[in-house]
């Protein structure tokens, strides 16, 4: 049960929520419509109070929430998980639960919070399953909980897991306390919002309600939920208290030094990884090869596995622990890495960064800001920016995920502001060279492949992922994608376990069944890999903008030796189209007893808005009729 609460928890928190429709009053009795695919079970109504308090000694201000949820159950009785999530820093004060009206016992279910390949170290899950009696029906759900430091209360959303008929925020700040909010994506959502005073609080009080919701919907290759949902950014800069003032983010030095403050309670033994460092490093005569080998070496050896929440998700484990337990988070791993190259007498520096999966920069001083660490070294007049996360992506090349973004470095009590450089598709490319010859019903001849950046990584990744015995047979499951007629031997690589070079991969080719022969004519598609051809999106079911992995450049040259007795007697017609974010391009050219098919296509922009799918859709179906055009020879 814990993975089914989680899943479809997370399924509301991670996702992105569509438009809202138009409201149906909710004390109809009809079916509320909506359009999501489950319409079972809707939020009739939600209420969420967060309220600033005082606490104790050791945490001063307090923030106390409380969910109150009905649900209606419309066409079949059943039951549903409600869950919240805690850690060291919360706690949950209550639990209760009623259906239709009348109060029935829970016994909600605590457990530490993990899911797959992640684990969350101090993360904690309370959830329970709430029952339905029958079409028609009502349950409620009535969550307490307690967040012992301010700075841990950021985002909050308005989508639900299910279509929310009505949903009500209010945020109660004392006087003495001073926060910020921020409302983000408001717009064409319809909420409305108003400020009041309760003078027996001596507070503000911030009311925000939204209606008709539809609920959040999982989609790949979308872009972050801050981007997208409807939500509330909340960042406390201070309380005035009857002990003194407590400064929180009221600005980015304050979330610098708090951060800071963590960097110093690491417990970093340098001396523990100075031997591995020096090691790894022996026999490199530049510093810059120096800095390479380590890099490299972190990214080869220490697996990375993600810890978040609380304390954990933002103090880095000790690089030492990292170096022998031989795993570790974003934090471990730039830690490490920086605890490596100062070892050896190089600048390094511990980096905070938020990847595009986040929507804000540092101008917000919160916690929300940022979700990833890395490394910087400053070698030689230059900085370079170290993510040893990205296990096969070569120095000085940065994936698209951190492209661009704003970096928080550490500069001992004070900090630096940067930004990851940001290259154009020509880091990643991914050329092929394929010299053939017709025997019979076959191709046969030698291909080439280059591949630089991200296309290295994704190859290599995709490599690791389906190894069996012998890494060979990975690389020709992966060439050959799975086509049994596309048969080949004789590989010859680059060292894999070097991507600061370019991956070649040279083989032998042997194509069953490519030539088709009718009388004296002989037919024969050139491209075999027809990248994109199934890329068209779902513009019926897609709720939201697309985003491409990465930035690349792909060019394909197939050169057809004619056989001996043959001419052309057509060639299919050359197929251009450049949008401004992306190009693809195919021609045929005959020349010297040959026919060379070339092929590019190019991604400038990775970022498909939802008014950008006609226009690539109709270019995809363009690309993929190009892709079955067959050459025609005849004989002389």
């Amino acid at each position: 049960m814990r993975i089914t609460l989680i899943s479809l928890y997370l399924s509301a928190l991670l996702c992105c929520s569509a438009s809202p429709s138009l409201y149906a009053s909710p004390h109809t009795p009809a079916r509320i419509t909506r359009d999501d695919e489950s319409p079972n079970i809707i939020i009739r109504e939600k209420k969420e109070r967060i309220e600033f308090t005082r606490g104790d000694k050791q945490n001063p201000v307090w923030v106390k929430e409380k969910s109150t949820t009905t649900y209606r159950c419309n066409e079949f009785r059943g039951s549903i998980p409600v869950v919240a999530f805690y850690n060291d820093y919360s706690r949950i004060e209550e639990v209760k639960a009623w259906v239709n009206n009348d109060r029935i016992k829970v016994k909600p279910e605590h457990r530490y919070y993990s899911i797959e390949d992640i684990f969350y170290a101090d993360a904690r899950i309370c959830g329970f399953m709430l029952p339905f009696e029958k079409i028609n029906t009502e349950s409620r759900a009535e969550i307490e909980k307690t967040t012992l430091d301010p700075r841990y209360i950021n985002a909050i959303y308005f989508t639900e897991e299910y279509f929310t008929a009505s949903k009500e925020i209010t945020i109660v700040i004392p006087r003495w306390m001073k926060a910020e909010i921020r409302e983000m994506n408001f717009a064409g959502n319809g909420i409305q919002s108003s400020i009041s005073f309760d003078s027996k609080l001596d507070a503000d009080v911030y009311t925000f309600i939204a209606t008709g919701l539809q609920p959040s919907k999982s989609e790949s290759d979308a872009p972050g939920p801050s981007h997208i949902y409807p939500h509330i950014l909340i960042c406390s800069h201070s309380a005035q208290l009857p002990a003194g003032n407590t400064a929180y983010f009221g600005s980015l030095e304050n979330l610098y030094s708090w951060y800071h403050s963590l960097v110093l309670e690491i417990g970093n033994d340098r001396d523990a990884v100075k031997a591995t460092a020096a090691s790894i490093v022996e026999g490199k005569a530049s510093d810059l090869d120096k800095v390479k080998a380590v890099y490299t070496w972190v990214q080869e050896n220490i697996r990375y596995i993600a810890f978040e929440n609380g304390i954990a998700g933002f103090r880095p484990s000790k690089a030492q622990e990292v170096l022998a337990k031989k795993y570790g988070d974003c934090k471990g791993m730039a830690n490490l890495t920086r605890e490596m190259l100062a070892s050896l007498g190089f600048d390094a520096r511990l980096c905070w960064i938020g990847t595009r999966h986040v929507a804000y920069d540092y101008s917000m001083p919160s916690l929300a800001v940022d979700n990833h660490m890395i490394c910087a070294v400053y070698l030689g007049g230059q900085t370079y920016f170290l993510d040893a996360t990205e296990t096969y992506i070569g120095f000085g090349q940065y994936a698209e995920r951190i492209q661009g973004r704003q970096v928080l470095i550490e500069n001992g009590a004070g900090y630096q502001l940067a930004r990851i450089p940001e290259p154009g598709f020509e880091q990643n490319r991914q050329t092929e060279k394929r010299t053939l010859r017709i025997e019979g019903e076959k191709l046969v001849g030698k291909v080439i492949h280059r591949m630089t950046g991200e296309c290295t990584e994704n190859v290599l990744s995709q490599v690791h992922q389906i190894r069996k015995t012998k890494l060979e047979e990975a690389l020709q499951e992966y060439l050959t994608n799975g086509n049994s007629q596309y048969t080949i031997a004789n590989i010859l690589t680059s060292d894999l376990h070097d991507w600061n070079t370019d991956l070649t991969i040279n083989y032998d080719l042997s194509h069953v069944d490519a030539v088709s022969a009718f009388g004296e004519e002989l037919y024969v598609e050139m491209d075999f890999r027809k990248e994109l051809s199934n890329a068209e999106i779902d513009t019926l079911k897609r709720k939201h903008d697309y985003w491409l992995p990465y930035k690349r450049g792909v060019l394909q040259e197939t050169v057809l030796q004619l056989p001996e007795g043959f001419r052309v007697k057509s060639l299919p017609p050359a197929m251009r189209i450049d949008q401004p974010k992306y190009s693809f391009s195919t021609t045929y050219e005959h020349k010297n007893g040959q026919v060379i098919y070339r092929k590019e296509i190019i991604i400038r922009d990775t970022s498909l808005q939802r008014k950008d799918f006609q226009a690539w859709n109709n270019d995809i179906k363009q690309l993929r009729q190009s892709y079955h055009e067959q050459i025609s020879l005849v004989k002389k």
